[in-house]
């Protein structure tokens, strides 16, 4: 596959600029003084919850698929790695949501109730298409896509970014350096999407049969 290719794969995916608009909202709203630093980690949170939810999803629709391939016994391990993901990646993300909420109280700015609604109903959109995009992908892949640890691939830049670019008390200038984070994470998220999804091997299936 040549270059060109690849780069026209990355760019077809609907998703990619979903993301990237996403984030690039966040950064502006941000520079500008329209949303708060709390509001920008507990979204960040958020989407990472809703990442869990999709793959769990995902894990499902592959248990299922791969039941019907054993005819000796078609629901044997239907949903088995699919709750063991639930209790692993739920766990840790309960225990992360006290560690999020005292930042949310430290950092500097109130939560803009209304800003947050706004982008939890596009990340909720976002994450609808993409999961109805990613099953339609592993129902037509030749092999059983091995997708338990991905997840974790992709908030793993989002979390470490957290931890180390929203401690305020070890930065001297909060705005430019949480700005300086946010701008990062952008980029570490549409890359490690790139990575997990494989979008540079081929186009990804249409969420919704072509009418989205």
């Amino acid at each position: 596959m040549s270059k060109e290719s690849s780069i026209r794969h990355i760019f077809s995916d609907k998703e990619f600029w979903l993301i990237l608009a996403f984030n690039a909202i966040l950064v502006y709203t941000y520079h500008i003084g329209e949303t708060s630093a709390s509001l920008v980690v507990l979204l960040y949170y958020v989407q990472s919850v809703f990442i869990g939810i999709q793959y769990f999803i995902r894990l499902i629709a592959i248990g299922k698929r791969n039941a019907l391939e054993h005819d000796d016994n078609p629901r044997q391990g239907i949903y088995g790695e699919a709750i063991f993901f639930l209790l692993h990646y739920g766990f840790f993300h309960l225990v992360y949501f006290f560690f999020i909420f005292k930042m949310v109280i430290d950092l500097p700015g109130a939560v803009d109730f209304k800003m947050f609604l706004l982008l939890l109903l596009a990340l909720a959109g976002n994450t609808v298409l993409s999961t109805m995009s990613d099953v339609r992908q592993d129902n037509a892949a030749k092999e059983s896509p091995g997708i338990f640890f991905q997840p974790y691939l992709r908030i793993f830049p989002m979390h470490l970014l957290i931890i180390y670019g929203f401690n305020t008390s070890s930065i001297e200038n909060v705005n430019k350096a949480l700005l300086l984070f946010i701008v990062l994470k952008t980029v570490a998220d549409l890359l490690m999407h790139i990575v997990v999804n494989k979008t540079w091997k081929g186009k990804r299936p249409n969420a919704t049969g072509g009418w989205v």
